[in-house]
């Protein structure tokens, strides 16, 4: 068990799964000191009232908020970094996709690196992907490799960091959608700190996912390029 852990969940869309993932990491006795950060940003379903409907059910003893962000998965991190108060911080989905497998390794590693990247790209992990999704995958790792010098397979699942080397790069995180993974990997590996991709298993595969794997992917290739050009 950590001593202290703080968790960051960009809440989107996810109405249906908050309440169920805040429940779940609230009993699963992680960490003696554990902080809840929920940011919401841009939701146009239930997910705040139901987020806040938890909340309001929990008892005194939990440390719990909900932020309020611009929509962006990127611009919720960033608004929760200020916030955070222990030493290491796991940024996860709000559906959980993940479980709790990435604190397992995290543990049996004993925290002897830096950044833990939750990544779909291990060989050790349980994920099925179509054959397009690991096209895209791989694509888009020659792409970092090319243009950023980084050879992790998968920056886009999920991390345990720790809090103090977020909030070093806060003040040069710029990314305001799902690219801020790769940003933020990508200037915490200028900092020469010890980084560990750890193998992960989907637990929630959400039918209701926000993903949209073309115009997204995409994306991604455009923002490596002018992430590469910035910090030539």
């Amino acid at each position: 068990m950590l001593k202290e852990l703080s968790v960051v969940i960009p809440l989107y869309n996810k109405e249906h799964t908050i309440k169920n993932t805040v429940e779940t990491l609230l009993k699963s006795n992680i960490a003696e000191k554990l902080q809840l950060i929920i940011v919401e940003n841009g939701s146009t379903d239930n997910s705040l009232q139901r987020a806040n409907l938890t909340i309001n059910d929990l008892s005194n003893n939990y440390d719990v908020e909900i932020l309020i962000s611009k929509k962006g998965k990127g611009n919720a991190i960033r608004a929760a970094i200020p916030f955070l108060k222990h030493e290491w911080c796991f940024v996860t989905g709000a559906d959980l996709p993940f479980g709790l497998s990435e604190i397992d390794e995290f543990l049996i590693d004993n925290y002897k690196h830096d950044l833990y990247l939750g990544s779909k790209g291990h060989p050790n992990s349980e994920i099925k992907r179509k054959l397009t999704r690991v096209f895209y995958s791989y694509i888009f790792y020659l792409f970092r490799k090319l243009f950023l010098k980084m050879e992790f397979l998968d920056p886009h699942g999920s991390m345990i960091v720790k809090s103090k080397y977020l909030q070093e790069i806060q003040p040069v995180l710029t990314q305001e959608e799902f690219f801020i993974d790769t940003e933020i990997v990508f200037l915490l590996n200028k900092l020469e700190i010890k980084i560990l991709e750890i193998p992960i298993k989907l637990i929630n595969d959400d039918p209701h996912t926000t993903v949209k794997p073309l115009q997204d992917g995409l994306k991604i290739l455009k923002e490596t390029v002018k992430l590469g050009f910035k910090n030539n």
